[in-house]
């Protein structure tokens, strides 16, 4: 069952406040909007969903439903349940300058704790987010950011190769976008994405939250002053203790490049 792992299957929780079958809408429907589950997709035969996931095929047929009745997937006997969704995210456009103001902000006035470094292949949606070559590594860090000792994000970040200030010890004690100014470089444009997701496993121990429970993940791509991608990050927050604050003026933003 491909676009389904062993940590989807943790993430539906009895003792959930949301029943079953809505947790189980909630995550299909997550793997259609992040692309997992693609228009055109076929979705496992109701039989199939509630062995993996450890439910009864009524608790899937709800879910299955609902979700065609929001138009995510149609339902055919004999052809199965098929993803008709397309998500298409608008894409809004910002001041870069205010926003890395804030980061840096955020990096001096909280605390972080570095879990772990080390120079490794980047994954195929980072490689090709960078524009890498097969033979191309990165310097991988996974940190979580604390404010008043309590954990409030969760960041994995993957970064060409820059210099030797980007190191273990330098990562313990400034944020990276400092390191990245005392290197000389300078960030020219940042590719954002926002979306919602649920805490797995890991993401729950390292965030104080239960699995399944709700958190908000930010996608960026960073290019420097000559264009170049040259860091991929994913943080995860929790939305009890963070909020993304955005204001827009009306010559600030563009919508599919119409203004």
């Amino acid at each position: 069952m491909r676009a389904f792992h062993t940590d989807d299957r943790a993430s539906l929780r009895p003792d959930h406040p949301s029943p079953l079958y809505h947790q189980l809408y909630a995550l299909v429907k997550r793997k259609i909007e992040g692309g997992d589950l693609r228009q055109g997709a076929l979705i496992p035969a109701e039989k199939e969903l509630a062995a993996f996931f450890g439910v009864s095929r009524i608790t899937v047929k709800r879910a299955l439903d609902d979700l065609e009745g929001e138009g995510y997937v149609s339902r055919h006997r004999g052809r199965g349940t098929h993803v008709t969704y397309k998500y298409e995210p608008k894409v809004l456009r910002a001041p870069l300058n205010s926003m890395l103001e804030s980061l840096a902000v955020m990096g001096r006035e909280t605390q972080v704790k570095l879990i772990d470094f080390a120079r490794v292949a980047p994954p195929p949606q980072v490689a090709d987010g960078l524009r890498l070559t097969p033979d191309q590594w990165v310097d991988r860090a996974i940190r979580v950011r604390l404010s008043e000792g309590l954990p409030f994000a969760h960041y994995t970040s993957w970064t060409v190769p820059i210099g030797p200030g980007l190191t273990q010890e330098a990562l313990k004690s400034s944020s990276r976008l400092d390191l990245f100014r005392r290197l000389g470089i300078h960030l020219k444009e940042v590719d954002q994405v926002i979306s919602a997701i649920a805490a797995d496993t890991t993401l729950a121990q390292r965030l104080v939250v239960r699995a399944g429970d709700p958190l908000l993940q930010v996608t960026r791509i960073s290019s420097d002053q000559r264009g170049r991608p040259i860091d991929y990050l994913v943080g995860v927050y929790r939305p009890d203790r963070f909020q993304y604050h955005m204001k827009l003026s009306a010559s600030d933003v563009m919508v599919r490049g119409k203004r």
